[in-house]
């Protein structure tokens, strides 16, 4: 069915997503809210200013 890597790259990425919504639904979070959440952990863990073009551990920024 899969004839090249951009179309097995598509099924891998569809089947995550699948399985993700599923286990959110299971528990009943609503993926907006925690997606939302996990962008703000991230802006504190790494700040645009200390972290923008560097590869470091947020715990060396």
């Amino acid at each position: 069915m899969c004839c090249n890597k951009i179309d097995k790259i598509k099924e891998e990425l569809a089947d995550v997503f699948i399985y993700a919504t599923l286990i959110a639904e299971c528990y009943g979070f609503d993926i907006e809210k925690i997606i939302l959440e996990k962008i703000k952990i991230n802006n504190e863990k790494y700040p645009v200013e200390k972290a923008k073009g560097r590869y470091d551990k947020y715990t060396n920024l």
